[in-house]
């Protein structure tokens, strides 16, 4: 009896201790979720100043390991919160623990990650005019995409059929990939690496989401079942996250300059047939405007969603991440995807296919 009381009266004890801690980390929290830093801090201080080092530090060891530490990081954290909850008493110290884990969740998300959305647009770093964004321009667009891909479609069917090597064609995207960060404002070099399959890939063929960055560990992952003509364009979409572009519009925007600059032709229609898809559409297509391997990856597409999506599910996390969205300064919420039309139809490319910027922009020496 006695011992048990003494280590009764060492744990409360304990408990005491922590609670100006726990009270810091509920406050660090909140700052943290509620501060909006100007897109100038933001570029200079975070993207351009810090981030840099800590994206590097997650990459020296995170490629090693044959799982996603962040998919960890994430379940230590629920677990930890509900622990809190049910095993701690008083109920009021398990509660203030369970914010306090919390608090400090919402402290490495922000300042590890998410203060990332209140950087400048892209539009402040390249030569960008609304007047470029007519419907004619719109139109001229989308007939170019829908020649790329009808000319890409064979030569990537064939080159998939043949089997080369992945790890080749995935060096080869990165290379693609990483002039166009740079020339967008990136000051630094993004260390990335192939993307970890996800603990929760079920989750995401359920809600039809082709990748997520984790914002903790900044490794990439895309879903099961994703087709082999979807997965250099959603690699560069998440990587391009990583690098610093929170905005889904931006990270479509890099995807797909990256994938059309590629010479891989499995990347080039990758990054075509995802454009095609973003774009205004047409109400009827004629069955002659698309190659047959075209309307086969339509339907392959198709059979897809009809196998894995739950349409009342995927409408509930979208509508959730709309709202995710708009809390952190993108306003047209998941819209946000579909406007990468403005930026390839507003902003003009140079000879190498990169973005041209303007002249206050830092472009590293050297980079095509």
């Amino acid at each position: 009896m006695t011992v048990r009381k003494g280590s009764r009266s060492k744990r409360g004890s304990f408990l005491s201790f922590t609670i100006p801690f726990d009270i810091a980390m509920v406050v660090l929290g909140v700052i943290a979720a509620l501060w909006r830093p100007s897109p100038q801090w933001v570029e200079q201080n975070f993207t351009n100043g810090y981030y840099p080092d800590w994206q590097h530090f997650w990459y020296s060891f995170t490629p090693l390991l044959p799982f996603a530490l962040g998919d960890v990081v994430i379940a230590i954290g629920v677990l930890g919160v509900l622990a809190a909850l049910i095993l701690v008493r008083p109920f009021w110290r398990g509660a203030l623990g369970a914010l306090a884990l919390a608090g400090f969740y919402m402290l490495w998300f922000y300042a590890g990650w998410a203060f990332g959305y209140e950087r400048p647009p892209l539009e402040s770093r390249t030569d960008f005019a609304q007047s470029r964004i007519t419907p004619a321009a719109i139109d001229a667009l989308r007939t170019r995409v829908i020649a790329q891909m009808n000319r890409l479609a064979p030569i990537a069917h064939a080159r998939n059929a043949a089997g080369d090597d992945p790890g080749e064609r995935l060096l080869q995207l990165n290379q693609s990939w990483t002039p166009v960060v740079q020339r967008l404002g990136d000051t630094w070099q993004p260390q990335v690496s192939a993307a970890k399959p996800p603990i929760a890939g079920w989750f995401m063929d359920l809600n039809g989401t082709s990748g997520f960055t984790n914002p903790f560990t900044l490794e990439t992952q895309l879903a099961p079942d994703l087709l082999w003509f979807e997965r250099p364009f959603s690699q560069a979409h998440e990587w391009s996250h990583a690098a610093g572009f929170n905005r889904e519009d931006e990270a479509n925007y890099i995807a797909a300059l990256t994938c059309l600059r590629d010479p891989d032709p499995i990347a080039q229609y990758s990054g075509a047939l995802e454009l095609f898809l973003y774009l205004p559409q047409l109400k009827n297509y004629p069955h002659s405007m698309f190659a047959p391997q075209v309307w086969a990856d339509f339907a392959a597409i198709r059979k897809r969603n009809a196998h894995f999506v739950n349409l009342n599910f995927s409408r509930f996390s979208w509508r959730v991440y709309n709202s995710y969205l708009k809390s952190n300064n993108v306003a047209s919420g998941v819209e946000n995807y579909d406007e990468v039309t403005r930026l390839v139809a507003g902003i003009p490319l140079d000879a190498h296919g990169l973005p041209v910027a303007t002249a206050s922009a830092s472009t590293p020496r050297g980079n095509k």
